[in-house]
């Protein structure tokens, strides 16, 4: 179980934990969902020595995020289904047969999986002439907040759903194969 941290300290508190996993985090600056600083895409394995303790120092206090797109022992690589409209939370549940890991911050969900092939981000949507966004496929250089951020509209943490991230094997996410 995760426990809950002091949320002025969220980047300083998790960031190792998820770099000794082989992912790729990043600071969140609070207020938002995003990464204020340039080139937050480039993946670890292309970033200078220590540049991650100079993130830990000096944004410390910030939320966290994940850029998507590391690589697993499989070949495969980090990816989330993002569902943006809570009446679609369950299909997208069924249809991903019931993933391990996700996180919830004000409406739908964002589910982790694991991608063979594309990156290209993708969005969901209905069809015909009034068909609306019902989510989105995350991958390769997109960023996705993690909890405990604090969410920018409802003010209270992201949370997880069903088991956090770091305490699920790899093996156990969903494939997507784009």
């Amino acid at each position: 179980m995760v426990a809950m941290t002091d949320p002025s300290k969220v980047f300083r508190n998790h960031a190792l934990s998820y770099r000794n996993q082989g992912f790729w985090p990043r600071p969140i600056k609070p207020g938002t969902k995003a990464c204020h600083f340039q080139k937050w895409e480039i993946s670890d394995p292309e970033r200078k020595l220590g540049e991650l303790d100079g993130w830990l120092e000096t944004y410390g206090h910030w939320g966290i995020g994940l850029l998507l797109g590391s690589s697993f022992p499989d070949g495969t690589r980090l990816a989330a289904v993002d569902i943006d409209r809570d009446d679609y939370v369950r299909a997208g549940q069924a249809l991903l047969r019931n993933p391990p890991s996700g996180r919830f911050g004000a409406k739908g969900i964002a589910y982790f999986v694991r991608l063979k092939g594309d990156g290209k981000y993708r969005p969901f949507k209905t069809k015909g002439d009034n068909g609306f966004k019902v989510g989105e496929f995350l991958a390769d250089k997109r960023l996705l907040v993690l909890p405990p951020t604090i969410h920018p509209n409802t003010h209270k943490p992201y949370r997880w759903v069903g088991r956090p991230l770091l305490e699920v094997d790899y093996r156990e996410l969903p494939i997507i194969e784009a």
